[in-house]
């Protein structure tokens, strides 16, 4: 009808704003919380309005058992979250701390979506070019911080000393090691002598941030772990040696300047882990003696509940009847992922993780270049190492991470198209 605008206008309309939400979140992980909560909301609500549409570039309903039957990384995604649904009906956890799980399980439902939602190789360059650019803007302004040339304002969260921008030390250094592997991949199959040279500068800045300018340890175990990856896939043994002297020489830098964040972490770390094994109670400023007491009293809330765990949800209540009575401090968060999940949805959901992890690993191989390759399996190293001291999953920043890095990388497994611009062999 005259002055009415037809369906079809409405849901190519919306199809296009999915797949703006979608490139726009890769911009928005590493800079801001709120900002992500509005587009995976604008995401969700325009691709239901594509549903029935029936256009020839379409995010349809109809597409998700293809995508799913086709792609081993959206089921067990769904698997995982379908684990979290089960575990609602025995949490024991109270009714706000199970929603509040079951939230951020959810976020696993956005895989398939962005699956779907990264199919065009366009789409997947432009989100590629909106994370990079927010990490380099995030480099730039922490490098200005350090050097003392940025004042401290509104919604810059470190200083000189620790010079942090957007996020927490832990998601700013987890963020830029996987910043800097990026960039150094990208100077591996870059085409031309400029180009390889401008990524090297920024793999070197990054890597340096994380090294030396900014306290998370998370993030440089990260880096280290990508290195060594790095060289063995590149060099194989020799790859290895290298790697290894390349940590060496890193270890030897920072015992040499003894004031760098890397030498006083490292030796933090290190006086901390030995003072936390005695039995008594860790204290509030030991950041690893506080951990390993987590990890403890975790195991035990998995020995006592092996196959199902407490429940979605269930974590707090769980782990304060554990060291109830005691003078030990009681978290919500043991700070290992592995260890949350197995708590409340037992080892049956750990499982269920651990397979998503190693079919990424798998299906990386089956991308149509070796840069795609690298990428994804350099992704999945990232998460997985930064689990083991961390609860990635439930985390905000890091969830959205993995979610998002998963559609985006593994999206090409569907796709007719090979990855064009920043994913060219």
């Amino acid at each position: 009808m005259k002055g009415f605008i037809g369906y079809g206008a409405v849901g190519r309309g919306a199809e296009i704003t999915t797949r703006w939400a979608a490139v726009a979140l890769g911009f928005s992980i590493p800079i801001s919380v709120a900002l992500d909560s509005i587009l995976a909301l604008v995401m969700l609500l325009a691709w239901l309005l594509t549903i029935n549409y029936s256009g020839k570039h379409v995010l349809s309903l109809s597409k998700w058992p293809d995508v799913i039957r086709a792609n081993p990384v959206a089921w067990l995604a769904i698997a995982l979250f379908f684990f979290y649904l089960i575990g609602c009906t025995h949490s024991i956890g109270n009714h706000q701390d199970m929603l509040d799980g079951l939230g951020k399980a959810a976020r696993l439902m956005f895989i398939p979506l962005l699956l779907i939602v990264f199919q065009d190789a366009g789409t997947r360059r432009r989100a590629w070019y909106g994370f990079i650019g927010a990490m380099l803007l995030t480099l730039v302004l922490s490098c200005l911080l350090w050097l003392g040339l940025l004042p401290q304002w509104g919604i810059i969260r470190g200083d000189a000393a620790n010079p942090v921008i957007f996020k927490l030390h832990i998601t700013h250094n987890l963020f830029m090691a996987f910043t800097a592997f990026v960039c150094t991949v990208q100077a591996r199959y870059a085409a031309a002598p400029r180009q390889r040279g401008i990524w090297v500068a920024l793999a070197l800045l990054a890597a340096f941030n994380v090294l030396f300018m900014v306290q998370g340890r998370t993030g440089q175990l990260v880096l280290l772990v990508l290195l060594v990856y790095m060289g063995i896939v590149w060099l194989r043994w020799r790859g290895v040696a290298i790697a290894l002297a390349t940590i060496g020489a890193l270890a030897a830098l920072a015992y040499a300047l003894p004031s760098s964040h890397l030498h006083q972490r490292a030796a933090l770390a290190y006086h901390e882990f030995s003072t936390s094994q005695s039995s008594e109670a860790a204290t509030m400023s030991s950041s690893v003696g506080l951990r390993m007491e987590f990890y403890r009293n975790t195991l035990e809330i998995v020995r006592q509940r092996p196959l199902l765990g407490a429940g979605t949800g269930g974590f707090r209540q769980a782990y304060a009847e554990q060291v109830r009575g005691s003078e030990r401090v009681a978290t919500h968060n043991p700070h290992n992922e592995y260890l949350m999940v197995a708590a409340q949805i037992g080892l049956l959901g750990l499982t269920v993780l651990l397979a998503l992890f190693a079919v990424q690993w798998r299906a990386a191989a089956q991308l149509p270049s070796m840069r795609e390759q690298m990428l994804a399996r350099g992704m999945v190293l990232s998460i997985m190492t930064a689990s083991a001291v961390s609860s990635t999953l439930i985390d905000h920043a890091e969830g959205w991470f993995y979610v998002w890095m998963s559609g985006l990388l593994f999206a090409a497994l569907k796709s007719a198209h090979p990855l064009q611009g920043a994913h060219n062999r």
